[in-house]
């Protein structure tokens, strides 16, 4: 199968016109193994391999195991579907970041991203009613080319783009189209675990006249995994943004807003605080599944 299995498994699905949990269906496994196998995070066993042939073998006449090692491009035909575009083609980023690093970055989603793919809901400081705390919802799915195309939305607004992972980190960037204004995000990543909390830096412009540029301390719970239905995912995503997005001090955890609304400049480096903002490692409370939560999944 070598190394391009999610590419094939993607044409598989075009092929049979269902998601990802109704494969999951037919084959007898868990929607949450075929995300894997999407991702290329996992291959799958040859006993699995050989019931998503026979579930293929039904619809396609003749498919056999040999049809998965052949050329991307040429099971696409045999499938009678178009084959998936080069990585480089990915809308935007090829005429802003080196090829080499695309390269290192879908390497790295095919690896880790799917412990980042869901629905996202962010913490951060108000920058329009100061004292308070908005709460955007962030919708994150794994691509083919191994990125992770990013949506970003509150009440009316929306921004699109793509997060990376890479030195982990997520390095994110996207743009609200219809305003022309550009959100930037680099946040603290999860390594070996699917990631449940994640936090970092993010800038953006305020909506005053000016566009006044802003950045912040942001935090990110996440609320939902992939359903295997993209389109499920951001309907959700999309019902989630029409939520009140503000709370007020008191009503978010003392750990988290002391964690994200802190000092900083000469006055704080005076107090033993930072005389930038930053966010570092140390202090990150980015982390996949407590020890409680993988307990209790059980």
């Amino acid at each position: 199968m070598g190394n391009d299995f999610p590419a094939r498994l993607s044409l598989v699905l075009k092929a049979l016109s269902i998601s990802r949990g109704q494969l999951a269906a037919l084959v007898g496994v868990d929607k949450s193994l075929i995300g894997r196998w999407c991702s290329g995070t996992v291959k799958p066993s040859a006993h699995n391999l050989a019931r998503l042939t026979r579930c293929l073998a039904e619809r396609h006449t003749g498919f056999s195991l040999l049809d998965w090692e052949r050329p991307v491009a040429e099971l696409a035909t045999g499938l009678g579907v178009a084959a998936p575009a080069p990585s480089a083609s990915v809308p935007g980023l090829a005429d802003w970041l080196p090829a080499s690093l695309l390269a290192e970055a879908g390497a790295m989603g095919r690896i880790h991203g799917a412990g980042y793919e869901g629905l996202w809901r962010t913490t951060r400081p108000s920058s329009e009613v100061p004292g308070q705390f908005i709460h955007d919802y962030l919708l994150l799915q794994l691509t083919d080319a191994g990125l992770l195309q990013l949506r970003l939305g509150v009440m009316d607004i929306r921004f699109t783009g793509w997060s990376l992972p890479l030195q982990n980190k997520l390095f994110s960037i996207c743009t609200d189209t219809t305003t022309g204004t550009f959100c930037f995000a680099i946040m603290n990543g999860v390594m070996r675990q699917r990631a449940e909390i994640v936090d970092g830096l993010i800038m953006t412009c305020m909506r005053d006249p000016s566009g006044t540029p802003i950045a912040s301390k942001c935090l990110l719970n996440r609320i939902a995994d992939p359903s295997g239905d993209a389109a499920a995912d951001i309907a959700e995503f999309e019902r989630r943004c029409a939520e009140y997005p503000l709370s007020t001090a008191d009503a978010v955890p003392e750990h988290i807003r002391d964690h994200i609304w802190t000092d900083t400049g000469p006055t704080a480096l005076a107090d033993g605080g930072d005389t930038l903002l930053m966010l570092g490692l140390a202090r990150s409370m980015a982390r996949g599944a407590s020890y409680e939560d993988q307990r209790g999944a059980k």
